[in-house]
């Protein structure tokens, strides 16, 4: 038998280690559509079972999110991200049909995998929070609600829910306060005026126990006492007294202008108080009596007149800019925002009187997308025709916490706004090219 060549030799090793990676490749192959089958067969399983009859009083039901239509991805970063939200919700979806069949631990535990793929989703811990109740983890949940409403100061059920941790929880002054808020947010809710009737029935029955505890056991036995400096003890006890009111009364004034304040930022139709009329100096007209029905209809119209001059266009333009002061936190910025951004001139003026380096303050733990938009959008539209330098509010903005996640999933057509606010920027020439470079950069577009 003839010895065979190298060259042979490295053929038929060739020929083996084909036959080997196609035995691995069909091997591959098959594994993956096992894995599809099974994916295919737990989806329609899931689908097919009935959820749990009956909803619990204390809870809604669980928040649902749209589904977001796919864009145009410019890096493998942006489509890594994107596939991470994607993975978030359909764990949050996943969570949602564990808790309507009452699975309650494998419902936080799709929740919890949505939460570390997507932490700026406040739907998630407040779930999460939910089915936490639901197993009686009060202070888990409390500080699930937290979150969420770090993440969206407005959330209203997650106002619900943490109100109703802490009635668990015994904190009854504190849930009597959150439920408060939300009747603050949401006049109407049926729910928060519920609990808090609930708290207060609560709070009498703690006070009447107290009072009953207090109450001696044995009978009491009358005493002789001997009065001495008697003057001296009434005086300081009237002293002690005109103290006492007047703490109590700078307690209450202190306790209504906070009252005030809170509905100021949550109510848009007090926002804008009546201007004096001249009549001011003039002698007051005879205050005419009303009946009781007449008083009742007056406040309905004037809750209507409120509620009506929260959205529609047309009332937003008669508030005027001046009204709004600069806001001092993060809740009142989110209040006024809900009033002005259907009006740009007006939201204009607005972003005039605040200074850009309280934007990290007023933005919090997240800037919303649609808020940049629409600064950006009013930087297009009023500060470049105008010719007014925009450059300090967008260099700000990129010190938001998760400023450059926001950016990053900007649409083709928001870009456009991006890249037309630097050229026009660069064609000015006041800013120094590498400044405005760098400021692109973390924008996402080129300069």
């Amino acid at each position: 038998m003839s010895k065979l060549s190298a060259s042979e030799e490295k053929m038929l090793m060739l020929q083996h280690h084909m036959r080997e990676n196609n035995m691995d490749l069909e091997s591959f192959v098959k594994d993956m559509n096992k894995w599809e089958d099974d994916i295919k067969e737990k989806e329609q399983k899931l689908k097919s079972e009935k959820a749990v009859n009956g909803k619990d009083k204390m809870c809604n039901d669980v928040d649902k999110q749209e589904k977001s239509d796919s864009s145009d991805y410019e890096t493998d970063e942006e489509w890594e991200i994107e596939r991470k939200k994607q993975q978030a919700a359909m764990d949050k979806d996943a969570g949602n049909d564990y808790f309507k069949r009452g699975d309650y631990t494998n419902a936080i535990e799709s929740y919890t995998k949505g939460m570390a793929l997507d932490p700026t989703n406040p739907i998630l811990p407040a779930n999460r929070a939910m089915a936490l109740l639901k197993e009686q983890k009060y202070a888990a949940a409390e500080v699930d609600c937290m979150t969420a409403l770090t993440l969206d100061p407005l959330y209203v059920k997650a106002y619900l829910r943490l109100g109703s941790a802490q009635f668990f929880m015994k904190k009854l002054q504190k849930a009597k306060e959150t439920f408060d808020k939300v009747l603050q947010l949401e006049p109407q809710n049926k729910q928060a005026k519920l609990e808090i009737e609930k708290i207060e029935k609560e709070m009498k029955k703690e006070q009447m126990v107290t009072h009953d505890s207090l109450a001696p056991d044995k009978p009491l036995r009358r005493l002789e006492i001997e009065e001495v400096g008697v003057e001296e003890t009434d005086i300081r006890q009237a002293a002690r007294s005109r103290v006492e009111e007047s703490h109590s009364k700078q307690r209450k004034e202190t306790e209504s202008k906070d009252n005030q304040m809170f509905a100021k930022f949550t109510n848009p139709g007090m926002i804008n108080p009546p201007a004096p009329t001249p009549q001011t100096d003039q002698e007051p007209k005879p205050v005419i009596n009303k009946t009781e029905s007449e008083t009742k209809l007056d406040l309905s119209s004037v809750q209507k007149e409120a509620q009506a001059s929260v959205s529609p266009r047309s009332e937003v333009k008669s508030l005027s800019p001046r009204s709004f002061s600069v806001p001092a936190s993060s809740f009142q910025f989110q209040a006024d925002y809900k009033v002005l951004k259907t009006d740009m001139s007006v939201f204009y003026d607005y972003l005039k009187k605040i200074d850009p380096a309280l934007y990290p303050k007023l933005f919090g733990e997240c800037l919303d997308a649609e808020i940049l938009m629409n600064m950006l959008k009013v930087f297009q539209n009023c500060y470049k025709p105008a010719g007014e330098d925009y450059f300090p509010h967008m260099q700000k903005l990129t010190e938001v916490k998760r400023f450059g996640m926001t950016v990053m999933f900007f649409s083709r057509k928001e870009k456009q706004v991006l890249q037309e606010l630097f050229d026009n920027l660069k064609d000015k020439g006041a800013i120094q090219g590498n400044d405005l470079k760098s400021l692109a950069t973390k924008y996402g577009v080129s300069c």
